[in-house]
């Protein structure tokens, strides 16, 4: 009888256990790390954005230039460091990923990895369509652009491609000195003297030196 006791009391337990659900706890998610910072002399000031310091933070994004029949489509890529509190951002642009929309809708992610690295040290592009340009906003919304008639030496490094559910990134660091420039209109206040109306369209121009842009591009 006992033993009859034991042998049931052993499938009961081995009925319970089986009926027990183990947990399946899965695998982390990768998640790419994304850090912007720019430092360099601006005008002649030391001028410093950082992601979360007054609000900055990196806007990727990019142009696409679709091409009709067989001709290859354009991508241009941009990184803007920006704060929704105060005017004042730097840009850089670098283009053209050259691919067919036919195939794809954006250029695959091979394309989009050998691009920058092959383009570690690129020449100044009107609007970045063949090369580089840097943008820079003013504290008062007054914008500037490099230009080909200035000076400019630009170089990528510590590029790494990471990838996770939000998109595909290109890290970087660019580092790179140029001019840029605003032509005022006539009719408009002289920066020199806010009393003052210009009389003719003038264009003004200062540098950008050792600027460093910490930050990514996205496929």
């Amino acid at each position: 009888m006992k033993r009859k006791l034991i042998i049931g009391s052993m499938l009961l337990f081995v009925g319970i256990s089986s009926c027990i659900k183990h947990e399946i706890i899965p695998a982390p998610k990768p998640k790419v790390t994304l850090d912007c910072n720019f430092r360099g002399f601006i005008n002649g000031t030391d001028t410093e954005l950082t992601k979360n310091v007054n609000g900055y933070f990196l806007e990727a994004n990019k142009s696409k230039f679709i091409a009709p029949g067989n001709e290859p489509s354009k991508a241009v890529y941009f990184a803007n460091i920006r704060s929704a509190e105060t005017l004042k951002f730097i840009r850089i642009s670098i283009g053209s990923i050259l691919w067919d929309a036919n195939v794809s809708a954006d250029p695959t992610l091979t394309l989009f990895n050998q691009f920058l690295n092959s383009n570690l040290t690129p020449n100044y592009s009107i609007d970045a369509a063949a090369g580089f340009e840097v943008t820079y906003r003013d504290a008062t919304g007054v914008v500037w652009k490099s230009k080909d008639t200035g000076a400019q030496d630009v170089e990528f490094s510590n590029i790494k491609q990471e990838s996770d559910e939000t998109g595909d990134y290109s890290k970087f660091i660019c580092s790179f000195s140029t001019v840029v420039y605003h032509t005022f209109l006539e009719g408009d206040p002289d920066p020199n003297d806010p009393e003052e109306i210009l009389t003719a369209d003038i264009e003004y121009s200062f540098p950008i030196n050792d600027a460093v842009f910490k930050g990514w591009f996205k496929r």
